[in-house]
């Protein structure tokens, strides 16, 4: 088919009855797209406009402990129309704190965000209400370099497969520096990672992790990268005394029998470190004083870290108070 045919059957189909209905079809819909636009920006919204936070001319001397946020939102109300021109065409501007405006040596400023927004709220349009600013008050911490070192622990939820035991946590550093004003670094003794979740676990893991926020101040580093142990399982049988206190001048307690097993399950890497004399089974006076049927259910007092499914067995003895000799 030659070109002057294909163009003659172009221009027939153009001018077929079924194409000028088509784009009529085109243009209507376009007609009420545009209607139903008009209408829709002529409706009254509320839309958050973020404006950018800057905190400029701080002494080098001076550790900011916990910054002000890198911006603030005002809720505003107005026509749609109006609402794109602030959002895509109409800046607003930004915040600029100085330092030097509101050292007072305190560690702590707090601006109500109103106050702040005053420029930002006068080139809005007459037609804009302001619902809302969030947060409504901007603060920061600051402080001169106190410091102290603290060691990190691992928080979080960390579970081992049934076959194997989570013998510890560790962290890399072990220690870090939180600068923060002396009322919250008397207060620290450790700082802690952000919630870890791990399950099933069955080998040793590392991974990175930030450290907890504390309000005022500031740690360095915040990350650390934490590595749980892990160890497989394997039961182990002790022979443990059972021992009793807080008895009256004159009385012992004898029971039956007197020493029990204890069985649990350790860890292959801390087998040889579990011993009998970790764990304690102690009957206090008060547990037997008015006990008629002269049997005692036991329980552990006390046990080494790192043991899983503790059991006792004999779980009840007899015992007898008798007076002791002198």
């Amino acid at each position: 088919m030659s070109a002057a045919e294909r163009f003659r059957k172009i221009k027939k189909f153009l001018k077929g009855s079924l194409t000028r209905n088509f784009w009529a079809f085109l243009f209507f819909l376009a007609l009420s797209a545009g209607f139903w636009l008009f209408l829709t920006l002529e409706d009254v919204y509320e839309v958050d406009i973020a404006v950018p936070v800057k905190l400029r001319n701080v002494p080098e001397n001076v550790v900011i402990t916990t910054p002000p946020p890198t911006e603030i939102n005002i809720r505003v109300k107005d026509h749609g129309g109006q609402l794109l021109r602030y959002k895509y065409t109409q800046s607003l501007g930004s915040i600029t704190i100085d330092f030097k405006d509101y050292d007072t040596r305190s560690g702590h400023v707090a601006l109500l965000t109103s106050e702040l927004t005053r420029n930002i709220v006068k080139r809005l349009q007459s037609s804009t209400s302001i619902v809302s600013f969030s947060p409504d008050t901007l603060e920061y911490f600051y402080n001169f370099g106190l410091n102290k070192s603290v060691p990190v622990k691992v928080s979080g939820n960390i579970t081992a497969d049934s076959l194997y035991c989570i013998i510890g946590c560790t962290t890399t550093p072990a220690t870090v520096k939180v600068f923060a004003a002396r009322e919250i670094l008397d207060t620290l003794s450790a700082v802690y990672t952000t919630p870890l979740e791990e399950e099933g676990l069955s080998e040793r893991k590392t991974v990175s992790v930030g450290i907890t926020p504390i309000r005022g101040a500031k740690t360095v580093p915040d990350k650390v990268k934490a590595t749980i142990n892990v160890d497989q399982m394997t039961e182990k049988t002790l022979a443990v005394r059972i021992d009793h206190t807080n008895f009256p001048a004159g009385k012992t307690l004898k029971t039956f029998p007197g020493i029990v097993n204890v069985v649990c399950q350790v860890g292959l890497k801390q087998y040889r470190e579990i011993t009998a004399d970790k764990f304690a089974i102690v009957i206090s006076y008060d547990e037997v004083a008015d006990n008629t049927t002269n049997r005692m259910r036991l329980s552990l007092k006390s046990k080494p870290e790192g043991v899983n499914n503790v059991r006792i067995v004999p779980e009840e003895v007899e015992f007898i108070i008798e007076d002791s000799e002198y």
